[in-house]
């Protein structure tokens, strides 16, 4: 097993949100960098000239920023509040002036930190895209589109990031989108239809459904989409390729970091995310209505009330979330993330991927060496209790495995046990399974001293946290030369992806397809990525051992 696996030491870069992975709204959650996404104006810039595209909805213009226009704040589906409120979206009614898209729209209602789920923020009114595409792209011009699905643990983030640097070095159009999160984007109940909750996928493929229906006005080939997104987005990929109601909607797809959750399911005391990711057990239907049957009754809108859905879509935001908390699995109500709802989806990508009843794209998927969301224990004890909390009967074993006397610190010691348990190892069965029906490319970043997380103990090595070093924004301060270097790399290997469903890009090393007992690439800064091969993985992570403790694909995982 490996103990202490540090990179070469280099300069941090000063400040503490720099990177790939920003404390979202104060939650300590992993998502795309928005360091350098604008804030939204009090009033919208004026449009750019020549920059009116026609949508099938209505006429919208933008603006031009470092040779690139940008569409931000454009309407893809009607505003989910009222009686839309806890209903799929529906589609926005026309307009014919033309709409300035200079700004973006609000985000969606969310907690301000994970320590409490109110005060919010956002709007319920939410439900907006976002385009970027290099300058002088026009009808015909048929360039690749990636479509960006921001993470955030399905409770917090938006779409309200800096896509300049993919469309300008990449010549290809990106497209980011909200969707709902939390109480409003999953809650399930019998009132709310046969099918209720996984609104918020259900928006992601509304905002899917719109590039097919628009993109090519902005310059974009709706016949090659790709779809990415890191954390709670590259899980929302996983979910895409595992739904049938998605099929059609894209061509590729990229999931970062969508494995994040406990091995065995159990919620962890250092973020309060329920049960979610790409290996995760969902919720069924029966067990999401019965959840849900318990928020209706928090709410006031339980047994004996007339109109179930209807008291629902009144209840007062505020005491919507107030009631829901973070979720079930965390002593609050109703379910917060998606479940297995019956049509959009069927069954977890674990279980689909049996037999083979998924969408079946070229993917990119992986994860980074030290990722840890479940537990901070910065003593001896609170590492024995974070590991007997998290591993139960196994933990005996798990401490055997992993003495704290071949750690630097508590700390690094977890670190070690969650990332080999719960993303890398998982991440490499994904792989495998992903790799019976359709082309895919594996990876593990291994920048063991990117920027410092601010979601991350205080003076302890943060190692190649969640997200870490995934550049694929621009970034402020600029990044030292090692750094550059990988950034280049990967824009370079996403963007050659989107063209051409394989990531090896001019100037970077060649990327193999994961056909165990295979290769992935280790991506490094430095120039330093390399492939390495799948056995050496499992060996630096044990996954001979946790595999061994890992749920079967009938439970979900």
């Amino acid at each position: 097993m490996r103990a202490i696996r540090f990179m070469p030491r280099r300069s941090r870069l000063p400040g503490t949100a720099v990177g790939a992975v920003i404390l979202a709204a104060g939650t300590g959650v992993g998502v795309q960098a928005a360091t350098s996404a604008r804030a939204a104006p009090a009033q919208p810039p004026a449009c750019a000239v020549g920059t009116t595209v026609q949508t099938a909805a209505g006429p919208v213009c933008g603006i031009t920023v470092n040779g690139v226009n940008e569409w931000l704040g454009i309407p893809y589906a009607a505003p989910p509040v009222g009686p839309l409120r806890w209903q799929p979206p529906q589609p926005h009614a026309p307009w014919t002036t033309a709409l300035r898209a200079t700004a973006y729209g609000s985000e969606c209602t969310q907690p301000v930190s994970l320590t409490a789920p109110v005060p919010t923020a956002g709007s319920e009114s939410c439900l907006f895209v976002n385009v970027w595409a290099p300058a002088g792209a026009d009808g015909s011009s048929a360039l690749p589109v990636l479509v960006h699905i921001h993470g955030g643990g399905f409770i917090v983030g938006s779409g309200a990031s800096d896509n300049t640097l993919l469309a300008r070095t990449g010549h290809e159009v990106i497209v980011s989108m909200n969707y709902r999160l939390g109480i409003f984007g999953f809650l399930a109940d019998t009132a709310l239809g046969p099918h209720s909750g996984d609104y918020g996928l259900q928006d992601q493929q509304a905002a899917l459904r719109w590039v097919q229906q628009n993109v090519t006005a902005f310059g974009g080939d709706p016949n090659n989409v790709t779809i990415f997104g890191e954390s709670a987005g590259g899980s929302s990929v996983c979910d895409q390729i595992a739904s049938p109601t998605a099929a059609g909607l894209f061509e590729r797809g990229i999931s970062t970091s969508g494995e994040y959750g406990g091995l065995l399911g159990i919620p962890g005391p250092a973020f309060a995310l329920e049960s979610q990711d790409c290996k995760a057990a969902l919720p069924s239907q029966a067990q999401a209505d019965s959840i849900g049957a318990s928020f209706a009754a928090a709410v006031r809108c339980g047994p004996g009330t007339a109109n179930v859905a209807a008291c629902l879509q009144k209840v007062p935001t505020a005491e919507v979330t107030t009631a829901a908390g973070f979720g079930y699995q965390y002593a609050g109500h109703g379910t917060i993330a998606p479940t297995i709802n019956g049509s959009t989806l069927t069954m977890t990508l674990r279980q689909a991927l049996k037999t083979g009843k998924v969408n079946r794209v070229p993917v990119i998927a992986g994860t980074d060496r030290d990722e840890n969301l479940i537990a901070l224990p910065t003593t001896p004890s609170q590492y024995q209790a974070a590991v007997v909390a998290q591993y139960g009967k196994f933990a005996p074993q798990v401490l055997a495995r992993y003495p704290l006397s071949r750690f630097y610190s508590p700390f690094v010691a977890f670190r070690t046990v969650a990332a080999d348990s719960d993303t890398v190892c998982p991440a490499l069965i994904t792989d495998r399974d992903l790799a019976r029906w359709m082309p895919v490319y594996g990876y593990e970043i291994d920048e063991g001293d990117a920027p410092p997380a601010v979601f991350e103990p205080a003076n302890e090595p943060n190692g190649s946290y969640h997200v870490a070093a995934w550049f694929l924004n621009p970034v402020s301060p600029a990044l030292d030369a090692n750094l550059q270097v990988l950034q280049n790399e990967e824009v370079a290997d996403v963007t050659t992806f989107a063209r051409t469903g394989n990531p090896s890009a001019e100037n970077t090393p060649d990327w193999p397809q994961f056909k165990p007992p295979g290769e992935v690439m280790s991506l490094a800064p430095g120039g330093d990525s390399q492939v390495m091969s799948i056995a050496q993985v499992e060996q630096d992570h044990d996954c001979g051992f946790w595999d061994k403790i890992a749920p079967g694909p009938d439970h979900g995982t």
